[in-house]
């Protein structure tokens, strides 16, 4: 099974349409079965799209109910675009952090199996729609033999205190879900630098492997080269986005994509991709 994430930073300061192009092209050649999306965005004020259109597309709605897909959804437009080359996935949306630059934020999941038991759970201290340190977690379960546990994450890792938080709310929920038995992996921007957070980056390793440590094959790992909007800008790469399970999968490779390098650079994060075996998927205790 072949898992990718990418922070897109999608309707701000890249070509969407080159985005969505290169995204598309990338899961042609890799074949990627899973794909998480963190700042998969839409505007505010755009026209709803009809739920039947949705469902033509393979839209599964989480079961919290309150996804209002916009016509101009990052997520809704890669998925018409997959369609266009007879590529059938299915996928969820849901806004997951606060509005601003007439944007809401959100995270999205693709999965060429079937996506069942979706849901979006707030995960921070804020849930105010106007705060961009609300957060919220999509996650969902394949139809695969398992029933494998897939979730895009953005968390406030910067900020180690409020990271702690929403990290012990997300095991609480996983848990809550009656999934935590269940082989799981956690795709996203942590925000989280092993290098420097070691006291986060200890947390999230006492219960998931970061499967870029355990990849057979890898390179650097450095998904950030360069300023970040509310980041100072040290000059040092850093490694903030990851793929955590739980599996004891072995791990091919795990490499970076996206980059400028290994294709062009489509966004402010690198993408993380990686290749797991599908024969041995029993989780840890």
């Amino acid at each position: 099974m072949r898992m990718l994430t990418l922070n897109c930073h999608s309707l701000l300061d890249y070509d969407s349409d080159k985005q969505i192009q290169e995204i598309v092209d990338q899961i042609v050649r890799e074949e990627i079965d899973v794909l998480s999306l963190q700042e998969a965005n839409q505007s505010q004020f755009e026209s709803a799209i009809a739920e039947d259109e949705l469902e033509s597309l393979g839209y599964k709605e989480p079961a919290e109910g309150n996804a209002i897909i916009k016509k101009d959804n990052f997520a809704y437009r890669l998925s018409r675009a997959l369609k266009k080359v007879k590529l059938d996935f299915k996928w969820s949306w849901n806004s997951a952090y606060g509005e601003t630059n007439g944007l809401e934020w959100g995270v999205a999941l693709f999965s060429r199996l079937c996506l069942t038991n979706v849901h979006s759970t707030l995960i921070s201290s804020s849930d105010f729609t106007g705060n961009l340190t609300k957060r919220c977690v999509l996650l969902a379960q394949l139809s695969d033999e398992m029933k494998t546990v897939v979730a895009a994450v953005h968390f406030n890792g910067e900020n180690s205190f409020e990271f702690r938080r929403e990290w012990s709310n997300l095991m609480e929920t996983i848990a809550g879900l009656g999934l935590s038995k269940r082989p799981v992996y956690l795709l996203g921007n942590f925000n989280v630098d092993a290098e420097v957070d070691t006291g986060s980056y200890t947390l999230m390793c006492q219960e998931f492997e970061d499967t870029y440590c355990s990849a057979i094959s890898k390179g650097d790992g450095m998904t950030v080269r360069g300023k970040l909007d509310g980041w100072d800008d040290s000059g040092i790469s850093e490694r903030l986005d990851y793929i955590l399970t739980n599996a004891q999968n072995e791990v091919s490779y795990s490499r970076i994509c996206f980059d400028g390098n290994i294709g062009p650079r489509i966004s402010n994060h690198a993408g993380v991709l990686i290749e797991v075996s599908d024969d041995s998927e029993t989780c840890s205790a």
